[in-house]
């Protein structure tokens, strides 16, 4: 089975690693918003600190014992001068360390995430946006910025795609802000399943619930990124999926691949479900046995 991950963090990797031994194929598509030095330059590529922490989790997601991740003596910065973008580097990085597993940048030039918020202020930079205390009228890249084609061909080939589990508005939505990621998303085959983060940091993530901050990134992103979501919010799930299943729009028909599971769900409940939905004072129909 070729997996994609797609967001950022220790979470998110320690689950890679669980899931390697059962995968024909891993890769990662990693959030790297970051400010550019030279904000007129719209070319600038991913700082040498970016492609660190990329090779580091390359490191610990291949590497099988402590040792080999420590005597490693591949040198990321010498590979990103001799070829011509981060990617490539990458690329040729992963393949040193001989394995199909694969990971990349979201893209190859830098680019920052910007929030506005309901009282006009700008907030640049997501350390600043996680210590917002609500959600913000709007967030979108400081830059246009395109993904690899490396990146949109994992995406192509996956069996399945795993968001997070990793922080969902400062580690996920600088990728799915991309118009090639978001094409690639909405026209893969592929299984796509968000895993909630169960414990955030992050201010702007505890300010709200799964279900607000869902529903609040598709209206920002304008599409649904996902088909099915696991969370430790059961209820509040339970609630979002139940209000995506009623939605008769003609992009949801055609890409939301959660239309029809409620209904399933509630033709057969399960205890937990039925005492969730009815304490969301939702209709459910009577349980068939």
């Amino acid at each position: 089975m070729n997996v994609v991950f797609i967001g950022a963090g220790q979470e998110m990797l320690d689950l890679m690693k669980s899931l390697k031994p059962l995968c024909q194929r891993l890769s990662a598509i990693c959030a790297t918003a970051e400010p550019s030095f030279d904000i007129d330059n719209k070319c600038a590529l991913l700082s040498y600190s970016q492609l660190e922490i990329l090779q580091s989790m390359s490191l610990a997601l291949n590497s099988c014992k402590e040792q080999e991740q420590t005597s490693h003596i591949a040198n990321l910065e010498l590979l990103a001068l001799l070829c011509h973008t981060p990617t490539e580097a990458m690329t040729v990085f992963n393949q040193s360390l001989n394995t199909a597993n694969n990971v990349l940048p979201m893209s190859d030039f830098a680019t920052d995430l910007i929030a506005i918020t309901y009282g006009g202020e700008t907030v640049i930079g997501s350390k600043n946006i996680n210590n917002l205390t609500a959600l913000p009228k709007e967030v979108f890249l400081s830059k246009d910025v395109n993904t690899s084609l490396d990146a949109v061909s994992v995406i192509e080939d996956a069996d399945l795609i795993i968001f997070g589990p990793c922080n969902p508005i400062t580690d996920l939505m600088p990728l799915l802000l991309i118009q090639d990621i978001r094409r690639a998303l909405l026209e893969t085959s592929a299984s796509r399943l968000l895993i909630d983060m169960p414990n955030s940091t992050s201010t702007l993530v505890n300010s709200c619930t799964s279900s607000e901050y869902l529903h609040w990134m598709k209206c920002q992103i304008g599409y649904q990124f996902f088909d099915v979501t696991i969370s430790n919010q059961f209820s509040d799930i339970v609630k979002y999926h139940y209000q995506e299943s009623m939605s008769v729009s003609p992009d949801d028909a055609l890409h939301n691949k959660t239309l029809g599971m409620m209904s399933a769900l509630v033709d057969v409940p399960s205890a937990m479900s039925v005492e969730a939905m009815v304490n969301l004072q939702l209709s459910i129909a009577p349980a068939r046995y």
